[in-house]
């Protein structure tokens, strides 16, 4: 007599042909772990879902996938070589901007996306303290960024795990920056036009040493 199968099993197969699908990428190796989720190349892997799969958890490694094929379908690596940064804080910031970019995309056109993308983020901020940050040492700039950014792109504020991380740099990268924040919303389709335009804010947040040329 046949065992049952596991209800993970479908999970996992839906959630693989919907990565496919949205990265428009039919030969994306999707695989599941317990080791820490990443994305290389034509090569992802997600966490591995819980036999019960509890709703949270599900959402939450939908938003991992999300984020992923998002990346895949919205990101050129090329095209971002010759855009990026040299190194620093200004690389830092300039690449997590870029994955807020993506998924903001996503986030705009499907309501349900951007449900499991705030689920993922607050997981994973979670996680990593960001909900006891009290002082900016603390608070790595390039993320307060990312989810400022976030913030204008989407309408969405933070998820409550980053929060504090914010808070701690809201009133400084506005003051400096805030102008330049602002021009980013509508060339959030382009990615080389919004990559120019994030140069301007992270010159206007003083890190033109790590800039480099045009």
């Amino acid at each position: 007599m046949k065992s049952k199968e596991s209800p993970v099993e479908p999970f996992k197969r839906a959630l693989s042909l919907t990565m496919r699908t949205i990265a428009e990428q039919p030969e994306l190796n999707v695989t599941f772990g317990t080791e820490a989720p990443g994305l290389r190349g034509l090569r992802a892997r997600l966490p591995m879902p819980s036999r019960t799969l509890p709703p949270e958890e599900v959402a939450q490694v939908r938003g991992v996938s999300d984020a992923y094929a998002l990346r895949l379908a919205h990101h050129d690596e090329k095209l971002n070589a010759t855009l990026q940064p040299e190194g620093g804080n200004a690389l830092a910031v300039f690449d997590a901007v870029e994955q807020a970019r993506c998924e903001a995309i996503g986030a705009n056109q499907m309501s349900g996306m951007a449900q499991n993308l705030t689920a993922a983020l607050e997981q994973r901020y979670a996680a990593r303290g960001y909900d006891r940050i009290t002082s900016r040492e603390e608070a790595p700039l390039a993320e307060a960024v990312a989810m400022i950014v976030r913030e204008r792109l989407t309408g969405e504020a933070p998820p409550p795990s980053a929060t504090k991380l914010v808070e701690q740099w809201r009133g400084w990268i506005e003051e400096k920056a805030g102008e330049a924040l602002d021009l980013l919303a509508d060339r959030i389709e382009d990615q080389q036009d919004f990559a120019k335009r994030l140069r301007k804010v992270l010159t206007s947040l003083e890190m033109d040493e790590d800039i480099g040329q045009e």
